[in-house]
C-alpha cells in the first residue's frame, strides 16, 4: 500500500518548518530531493518511502525517529477511513498484530471480542481481507502511545480532513457539561450515550462505560471502545448527548421530543440543536410541539432543567448559526428552568458546568454565574424559551466609602502602563480605485440591510438589566432593560447581531455593536453589513459615517475596499478601538483622582507626601 506525503507532512515528519523543506528542494546537493509523484489541486504529493530514504541518506531534519513516526504522520493513498477504524477497534481489544493473520483469523478474533455483533463483527468481515490496511493499522499503533492516540492521528490524517461538525470549543463545553451531569448522577457507574458525530468522542472523557442501546450508533461505539470504554447493557444511570444542528427546526423539535420521552429516572440528556428551534420565538405548529415537550416537566415527566443560547462559530457547517442547548432530567417535576443568552458572551466551561450542576440539584440555594432561574410554568407557556439577553444579574459593586478609597481605586488603573499600538503597514503600487457607492445604493442592492430602532419608555428601564439599549447619540444616557420586560413589552423591536452598525442620520454618528442582542433606541437605526458584497466591513463603515456632514444618509458615499483587505482593515480598526477605550479608561480614572484628591484634602481625610498612614495602589 503506497503512502503519499505532502510538503507540510514532510515538515512535520522531519520536525522542521515548511520553508525548510522548500529550501531543501531548491538547493543543489549531491543527493537530489525526490521528485513529486503527482499534483492534485495545486498540492504536490511525494512517495513516503523515497522521502524517508532521502532523510536517512542526507541526515536532514531534526527527527532521528522519522521512519518510526511516519505511519502516524501520513496515511496511505486511498485509505478507507471506516475500515481502518474497524481494524483499529479490533487491534485495541487484542494483544497481537493483525497484519500476519489471515482474513479468517481476523474475523474469528472479532467474534471473540464482540460475540453478539454489537459494534464490530460485521465491519471486520468487510475489511478482513485487506492485509495492507491491517499492516498499516499495526504500524500506526506502534508509532503512537496506544489505540486512543492512534485514532486521533487517524482522524487528523489527510483522508479525514475537510469533515465538518462541532468546533473544538463546543466539544470542550459539552465535555464539561457531561462531566457535571455525571457528578450529579453518581459519579460512579454512570454510562455515556453519545448520539453525534464520532469525531466529537472526546465528550466522553472521564466516563468508563458507554451505553449500548438498540439504536446505538455502531461507529460511535467503535470509537469509544478504542478510547478504552466498555460497553454496558445494564439499565443504569446515564448521560445522553444528542446532536441536532444539521436538522431543520421541525425535525430538530421532533427528535428532541423523542429524546425527552426516552429519558427514564436517573438519566440526563444534553441536546444541542439550532437555537431557532430550542431557544428562539416560535409560532403555530412549531410552538405547539415545543410547548408539549417542555410541559412534561410540569407534570412529573421529563423536565427541562437548563436552556442556553450559545455563541456563534461552534457549528462549522454554518459558523454564523447560533446553537441552542437543553439539559433534561428524566422522571422528575421541576419548579424552575435555568436560562441564559450566551450568544454575546465569553464562556468559562467549568463555571457554566457548575451552573448546570446547580440547576440539576434544584435546591434554590445557589447563585449562578451565567443563568437566571425562570418559573417552569412561565417557560413552557412563553413563545420564547431563552429570552434575548437574559442572564444572571450583574453583581453590584459597593461604592468606595471615602475619597481616599476612590483615589486608591483610580490609581490601580493609572499605575498600569498603556500597551503600545503598533500596526505593520507597507506601501503598495497605486491601482485604479473603484468609484464609491452611496449608502442608499448599497441598501437597495441588499448588500447592507437597514432596520429601524424602537422607542423604549424610561419606566421600563432597569439599571441592573442585562439587555442594553443602544443609541448612536454620544450624549444619550446609558440605559438597559430586564430581558423579561423586553420580551413582554418590546417583542416587536429589532435586535442587533454581533457586528451590526448602529447609526444616527442627524448628526451623522455610528457605533459598532460587537456583542449583539441589544435594543436600539429610535431614532437610531441598524445597518447589517454583508462585508463581501458591500466591499466594506462594519468598523470601517462606522468610521466612514462618522466623517459625514450631510444628514441625508442615502447620499453618503461609502468607499469600496479590495476584498482581500476588508478583514485585515477590520482587525486593525478593532485594535485601534481597544487602544482608544484603554486611553479613555485611564483618562476617566485620572479625572476621578483630581476630583477626590481635592475633596479629600479639603476635608482632611487625604494627605499628600510621606505619612505613617500612606496607602499605595496595589
Amino acid at each position: 500500500m503506497q503512502s503519499l506525503i505532502t510538503m507540510s507532512e514532510i515538515a512535520r515528519l522531519a520536525n522542521v518548518t515548511r520553508q525548510a523543506v522548500t529550501n531543501w528542494r531548491r538547493r543543489p546537493a549531491s543527493s537530489r530531493f525526490p521528485p513529486s509523484v503527482k499534483v492534485v489541486a495545486g498540492v504536490e504529493y511525494f512517495d513516503q518511502d523515497e522521502i524517508l530514504d532521502w532523510l536517512d541518506e542526507t541526515g536532514r531534519g531534526n527527527n532521528r525517529e522519522a521512519r518510526l513516526d511516519a505511519p502516524a504522520v501520513a496515511a496511505p493513498e486511498n485509505l478507507d477511513l471506516d475500515r481502518a477504524v474497524a481494524l483499529l477497534a479490533l487491534r485495541a481489544k487484542v494483544a497481537q498484530d493483525l497484519g500476519p493473520l489471515t482474513a479468517g483469523e481476523r474475523i474469528a478474533l472479532a467474534e471473540q471480542v464482540d460475540p453478539h455483533d454489537r459494534y464490530l463483527v460485521a465491519e471486520i468481515r468487510d475489511a478482513a481481507d485487506d492485509g495492507d490496511l491491517a499492516v498499516y493499522v499495526d504500524e500506526l499503533v506502534a508509532a503512537t502511545r496506544g489505540p486512543g492516540e492512534a485514532l486521533s492521528r487517524l482522524l487528523d490524517s489527510r483522508p479525514a480532513r475537510g469533515a465538518r461538525g462541532f468546533a473544538p470549543d463546543l466539544v470542550a463545553l459539552l465535555q464539561s457539561i457531561a462531566t457535571a451531569c455525571r457528578t450529579y448522577l453518581g459519579p460512579d457507574d454512570v454510562a455515556i450515550d453519545l448520539r453525534l458525530d464520532p469525531r466529537a468522542r472526546q465528550i466522553a472523557a472521564g466516563f468508563e462505560s458507554a451505553a449500548h442501546t438498540d439504536n446505538a450508533d455502531r461507529s460511535m461505539l467503535r470509537h469509544l471502545v478504542i478510547d478504552g470504554l466498555t460497553l454496558d447493557d445494564v439499565d443504569r444511570p446515564r448521560v445522553r448527548v444528542v446532536s441536532l444542528p444539521e436538522r431543520d427546526d421541525s425535525e430538530a423539535l421532533r427528535l428532541a421530543d423523542d429524546a425527552a420521552l426516552e429519558l427514564a429516572a436517573g438519566q440526563v440528556a444534553v441536546i444541542v440543536g439550532p437555537a431557532s428551534a430550542l431557544c428562539d420565538r416560535l409560532a403555530g405548529d412549531l410552538y405547539d410541539g415545543r410547548r408539549k415537550t417542555i410541559e412534561m416537566g410540569a407534570q412529573g415527566g421529563c423536565a427541562l432543567i437548563a436552556a442556553f443560547k450559545l455563541p456563534r462559530g461552534l457549528w462549522r457547517e454554518a459558523h454564523r448559526q447560533n446553537l441552542g442547548l437543553w439539559v433534561l432530567r428524566g422522571d422528575v417535576a421541576a419548579t424552575g428552568v435555568l436560562v441564559a443568552d450566551l450568544s454575546g458572551r465569553a464562556v468559562d466551561n467549568a463555571e457554566l458546568a457548575d451552573d448546570v450542576l446547580g440547576a440539576l440539584e434544584q435546591t434554590g440555594a445557589r447563585s449562578y454565574r451565567y443563568g437566571r432561574v425562570v418559573s417552569y410554568n412561565e417557560t413552557w407557556t412563553r413563545d420564547t424559551v431563552v429570552v434575548p439577553g437574559i442572564g444572571a444579574a450583574s453583581p453590584i459593586s459597593p461604592k468606595a466609602r471615602s475619597p481616599l478609597d476612590r483615589v486608591v481605586e483610580a490609581t490601580l488603573v493609572t499605575r498600569e502602563p498603556v500597551n503600545v499600538l503598533d500596526l505593520p503597514v507597507s506601501g503598495r503600487r497605486m491601482t485604479t480605485r473603484p468609484a464609491p457607492r452611496s449608502l442608499g445604493e448599497l441598501v437597495d442592492a441588499r448588500s447592507i440591510k437597514i432596520q429601524n430602532g424602537s422607542r423604549v419608555a424610561d419606566e421600563h428601564c432597569d439599571a441592573t438589566g442585562s439587555v442594553r439599549i443602544l443609541s448612536a447619540d454620544p450624549s444619550a444616557p446609558a440605559r438597559s432593560i430586564d430581558p423579561l420586560v423586553a420580551v413582554d413589552r418590546y417583542s416587536h423591536a429589532n435586535r442587533t447581531e454581533p457586528g451590526d452598525v448602529v447609526f444616527l442620520a442627524s448628526p451623522p454618528r455610528a457605533v459598532v455593536d460587537e456583542e449583539g442582542g441589544s435594543l436600539v433606541a429610535s431614532p437610531s437605526r441598524i445597518l447589517r453589513v454583508d462585508a463581501l458584497r458591500a466591499g466594506i466591513g462594519p468598523r470601517a463603515l462606522a468610521a466612514a459615517i462618522n466623517e459625514m456632514t450631510s444628514s441625508e444618509w442615502r447620499t453618503w458615499l461609502i468607499p469600496e475596499l479590495p476584498r482581500a483587505d476588508i478583514q485585515p482593515l477590520e482587525d486593525a480598526l478593532g485594535e485601534i478601538r481597544a487602544h482608544l477605550a484603554e486611553l479613555r479608561r485611564r483618562e476617566e480614572a485620572a479625572t476621578n483622582i483630581i476630583t477626590n484628591l481635592i475633596q479629600g484634602v479639603a476635608e482632611g481625610s487625604v494627605a499628600l507626601g510621606s505619612s505613617t498612614t500612606e496607602r499605595k495602589a496595589g
